[in-house]
């Protein structure tokens, strides 16, 4: 029994050190979590367009890539050469939840988790969106087929006419047969030629989930 004790001992400080690792791992998941979830200022921006029918980009800022930034500014490119009128506003807590007087909304999400970000899923929980038509824009590193259903389904609840659903990726080629090009310049490219599709009424039928 006395010779056995060192070993115990030695196996002992080993489950402590793992614990450890363990527990610094999921405080720094937290803090990450909290970081790039935690809901920014509304605000709420005229893009302008020469257009009549009005649309307007619904997003979170993405905190770490400014992804989601990029991908709502390249949609409203395409819907103004579209002929739109463009908004863009941010989602939060006090972001309207009955937006009036406009014929086209976007919602531009990011993933965390295989999820749609928080303050997306919380506007879209509360939001009274009424049957206007609504594109859903998933934005991720590649894994996107998840966070696409729970945004379909959220937009669905708040009472929108989901008319697409689109992801664009960081690390996963969003073209192949441009791999060879700056990945994220063809994502903000695809999403330009998205707004152009949704503003001229030539948007392609639903892909299927998972797809770009």
């Amino acid at each position: 029994m006395i010779d056995a004790m060192p070993e115990i001992r030695k196996r002992a400080g080993w489950k402590m050190i793992v614990l450890a690792i363990i527990g610094i791992l999921l405080c720094g998941v937290a803090i990450v979590t909290i970081f790039v979830e935690r809901e920014g200022s509304y605000t709420l921006r005229s893009l302008g367009g020469g257009g009549d029918p009005k649309a307007l980009i619904l997003y979170h800022p993405s905190r770490d890539a400014h992804f989601t930034d990029d991908l709502a500014l390249a949609i409203a490119d395409g819907l103004q050469s579209a002929g739109y009128s463009v908004d863009l506003a941010t989602l939060t807590s006090v972001t309207p939840g009955q937006p009036t007087g406009y014929s086209l909304l976007v919602v531009v999400s990011n993933t965390y988790y295989w999820t749609p970000d928080l303050p997306t899923l919380q506007y879209l929980k509360r939001a009274r969106l009424g049957g206007i038509p609504t594109l859903g824009v998933i934005a991720g590193a590649g894994a996107t087929t998840r966070s696409q259903q729970i945004l379909k389904r959220s937009l669905s609840g708040s009472g929108a006419a989901v008319i697409g659903m689109r992801a664009y990726w960081i690390a996963r080629p969003n073209d192949m047969q441009r791999s060879t090009e700056p990945n994220r310049q063809v994502a903000e490219q695809l999403a330009r030629q998205l707004g152009i599709a949704a503003g001229t009424g030539n948007l392609a039928p639903l892909l299927p989930i998972g797809s770009p």
